[in-house]
């Protein structure tokens, strides 16, 4: 994915004749398993097929800048998906159990969605949520019942889950690293 993301700044989304852009294809072809020039063919142009009369005729289209850039985009939003989901399997099936026991949840704290099955876009917009409600309880909680201790004042305490250990998992660097992690590293 970030081999494909480099050829942001090359003619056509890096993908032209020209020998350099062709060597930019070249090992995320490889990491694919596909030739360089069906890379190159798939990211450029497009096949029509229409049939008129009881007839079929292909025709191949060549993309513009923009509709190649989108394509790429594309591809590299459907394979993140894809390692993102297979990922997920991974765990999902190391943990198994005879009955539903154990399962990996990131709470949605809006709950807008109920899917049965969920995609990297809503793993990043749980994320955020799961962000957001950090901050929440860093800023307001935790920091307000400090300040009353600090004070002296009497209160009674609020128990509250710290979501730290759910966003330390998503996004740690090192020791051990979390999810973006690891998929930032594997794509």
């Amino acid at each position: 994915i970030k081999q494909l993301g480099k050829t942001k700044e090359m003619d056509v989304c890096g993908i032209t004749d020209k020998q350099p852009s062709l060597e930019l294809l070249a090992f995320p072809a490889y990491l694919l398993g596909i030739n360089q020039d069906r890379l190159k063919e798939k990211l450029t142009s497009r096949q029509m097929d229409s049939k008129w009369g009881g007839k079929s005729e292909s025709i191949h289209v060549t993309l513009n800048v923009e509709q190649a850039c989108y394509t790429r985009d594309a591809l590299a939003k459907a394979l993140h998906a894809r390692v993102f989901d297979f990922l997920v399997d991974s765990i999902n099936k190391a943990m198994e159990k005879d009955h539903e026991e154990y399962n990996i949840g990131v709470l949605d704290i809006y709950g807008f969605e109920i899917f049965q099955k969920n995609g990297f876009e809503q793993f990043c917009i749980n994320f955020v949520n799961e962000k957001l409600q950090q901050i929440f309880i860093e800023l307001t909680l935790k920091a307000e019942q400090e300040e009353y201790v600090q004070e002296g004042i009497r209160w009674t305490p609020i128990e509250y889950f710290n979501n730290k250990i759910v966003c330390d998992l998503i996004e740690n660097k090192v020791n051990p690293p979390g999810i973006m992690s690891i998929l930032d590293d594997v794509c």
